[in-house]
């Protein structure tokens, strides 16, 4: 098991980085997968930015 999180992106609402351990739902559409995640800062739920 990893003990390091890899970051999934940037929260779109403050801003700040969000790591895999904040990961919820990752899923594949026609265009490629898709993730929401826990922002940690503003505890929103999102679309992690690249």
């Amino acid at each position: 098991m990893a003990t390091e999180s890899s970051r999934l992106g940037m929260c779109p609402n403050c801003g700040n980085s969000i790591t895999s351990g904040y990961l919820l739902i990752e899923y594949d559409t026609e265009n490629g997968s898709e993730r929401f995640a826990e922002c940690p800062s503003c505890e929103d739920i999102v679309h992690p930015a690249h």
